[in-house]
């Protein structure tokens, strides 16, 4: 049905106000009597006498015409569609545009049935008009934030009092077409820029890895993630949501017009004499875009096997797995845990003059001089597995794979690891030893996964204790079990932790550290791999070669006054059901083992051949005859 067709069916305001229970006709009467003479509303009468609010009457009229009604206080004006609509057709009509398409103009009018303000904003857009209705007070206050808005900014930024201001340079491509330079400078008013700035330049000042961009229903969060955890920045009113997400959006290159679908962007800038690289992410959500920023400092990253946090016996195992020319090695562990910064340390550890580097990134996180890095481009088909295929026509020494996501990059990066090439990667899994499981699962053959692997570094990364508000505590026993220590196992040691300061934002914490797991793969698990042996034999033969869980790095560092307890528990728990700890040395063993590979603790009541119970102090299973002198000799 039309507008024309619906005013003509509408009743009137007052008898849908008295229908509704909202009024009673004694108070209807009361205002017609007080109409009579003027040029005044009805509803305008009932609302001066206290009898109904603007908001009553608007929701009414929204319910019996079937559209909205817009609370103008939780809803952000898109900046573009102001362009369309000037202030005095807005003000003469009582009207403000919200958002629109290329089709279509969303309005939210005090009187959604006049029919002259429609045609007039359909004619000046040239779009068709979808009403809402809202309180006459509501829009008129919305015209003048909106229509006048450095004002408004201007006491926010001012607002801002924790935040430091921030000068930023956009640096933009020299091919940048003149549409987006002109959209650029239409864009900058001076606020919303500084407002922009300010947000960045204290993301960089507090180390902050990633800002996050949040509308909920009634406002803006702003959060900033910081040595690997989210905190809260500061929260702005709804109103500025689409001046900020416009703004960042144009800084990326984006289309400001398209919310539907997400959009990716980078962004180039100058800092405080340093140049860094931000990538921009939006996805549409309930009540809006959510962007997250990523900083990336290509020049600030200083990558040592040192500084990254290995111990010396880790960075001996890890050096004699380049000690071969030629051969794979995996970091692994999940998202954020470091693993391009330990692969960066290995091949600043592997440089020389005397050997070509290639490094293949998705994107490019730091600059490394003397090694040839290669930006990932999915969108044109500069992927992984294509890519590797050109690097190996480059006569290269050591290649870098930035991250193996699929079986065609894993069989490609594996056969190059066997013709002559030392091949650095990541992958995405929880242990060392399951990475093997991984690869096969991905289909790599085992004889390839065999004779080309040369270890595996599983990690996480622990935020450090702030050696400004360091502290000795007494930890909780809960503390102890979760992560499988005894408390008598913790006499003489001590333990810290970090009461908050400015220094470290009130956390406790500032920086992170790397703990890690090492395989090195030697011909016993070599043999295991290629006959296709299960996880649990490869685990056990590699406890016997020597490697120790990555918890036992954890709890050295927490011993070494690094980090803390609470840390260690908040990143590695047990969740593992088969895992339990010796009853001698607390060494991380599988819930089957007969002994520990670490002290040769005899840990099992059950025979290890038929299961049945057995006595620690028997040399012979009763039931099966299985010897167990071989057992009780493992060297502690």
């Amino acid at each position: 049905m039309t507008v024309k067709g619906l005013k003509e069916k509408l009743k009137k305001t007052g008898e849908l106000l008295a229908e509704a229970g909202l009024i009673t006709q004694e108070q209807l009467e009361n205002a017609l009597e007080k109409k009579k003479g003027t040029k005044k509303k009805v509803g305008e009468i009932l609302v001066e006498l206290g009898f109904v609010s603007e908001e009553n009457i608007a929701k009414v009229i929204a319910l019996q015409l079937g559209i909205r009604f817009i609370d103008l206080s939780s809803v952000s004006v898109e900046p573009e569609v102001l362009q369309l609509v000037s202030e005095k057709l807005c003000r003469e009509h009582t009207f403000i545009p919200i958002s629109s398409d290329k089709r279509t103009v969303i309005a939210v009018f005090a009187d959604p049935l006049d029919l002259e303000a429609i045609d007039d904003l359909r004619f000046g857009t040239s779009r068709s008009v979808i009403p809402a209705v809202s309180t006459p007070k509501q829009i008129k206050e919305a015209i003048e934030r909106y229509y006048h808005i450095n004002t408004p900014l201007q006491e926010l930024v001012k607002n801002m009092s924790s935040f430091k201001q921030s000068f930023i340079e956009i640096i933009y491509d020299r091919d940048s077409d003149a549409e987006i330079s002109e959209l650029v400078k239409r864009s900058e008013t001076a606020p919303i820029i500084t407002m922009v700035n300010t947000v960045i330049g204290n993301a960089v000042r507090n180390r902050a890895s990633d800002i996050h961009i949040e509308p909920h229903q009634n406002n803006l969060k702003l959060r900033e993630r910081v040595d690997g955890l989210l905190r809260d920045a500061i929260t702005f009113p709804k109103w500025v949501q689409a001046l900020i997400i416009s703004r960042i959006k144009i800084m990326a290159k984006m289309d400001i017009s398209e919310r539907r679908i997400p959009q990716d962007g980078r962004i180039k800038i100058r800092i405080q004499g340093r140049e860094m690289d931000l990538r921009v992410s939006t996805l549409p959500t309930q009540y809006g875009e959510n962007v997250v920023i990523r900083i990336l400092d290509s020049k600030s990253g200083v990558f040592d096997l040192e500084s990254i946090g290995f111990s010396n016996e880790h960075k001996e195992l890890v050096k004699t797995m380049f000690k071969r020319p030629q051969g794979f090695v995996l970091v692994t562990g999940p998202t954020g845990s470091g693993k391009t910064s330990t692969l960066y340390g290995m091949l600043s550890h592997v440089k020389s003059e005397k050997i070509h580097i290639v490094s293949l990134e998705d994107p490019i996180e730091y600059e490394l001089p003397g090694i040839s890095q290669v930006g990932i481009n999915e969108k044109v088909g500069l992927t992984f597995a294509f890519s590797l295929r050109a690097v190996l026509r480059q006569d290269p020494d050591v290649i870098l794979v930035g991250e193996i996501r699929d079986s065609e990059t894993a069989f490609i990066a594996m056969q190059a690891s066997v013709t002559g090439h030392l091949v650095l990667s990541s992958l995405h899994t929880n242990s060392s030893v399951a990475t093997i499981t991984r690869l096969k699962n991905m289909g790599v053959p085992n004889y390839l996964i065999s004779s080309s692997l040369n270890g595996v570094v599983a990690q996480r990364l622990l935020r450090l204790i702030c050696p400004k508000c360091k502290i000795p505590y007494i930890p909780s026993p809960d503390e102890f079990i979760s992560i499988g220590m005894r408390v008598d196992d913790t006499k003489g040691m001590r333990f810290y932790k970090g009461t908050g300061c400015e220094n470290c934002g009130n956390s406790g914490y500032k920086g992170r550290i790397g703990i890690f797991e090492v395989l090195n793969i030697n011909s016993q698990i070599r043999d295991l791999i290629a006959s296709d042996a299960s996880e649990d034999a490869i685990t056990k033969a590699a406890l016997s070669s020597g490697l120790n869980y990555i918890i036992h790095d954890g709890i050295k560092k927490v011993k070494q006054g690094l980090t803390t307890l609470e840390e260690l528990n908040r990143m590695l728990v047990f969740e593992d059901e088969d895992m339990m700890g010796c009853p001698k040395c607390n060494t991380s063993i599988k819930s089957d083992f007969v002994n520990c590979p670490n002290c040769g603790y005899y840990v099992t009541s059950l025979c290890s051949s038929c299961g049945k119970p057995r006595e620690q102090e028997w040399n012979y299973c009763p039931y099966c005859k299985t010897e167990y002198v071989a057992i009780h000799s493992v060297a502690v």
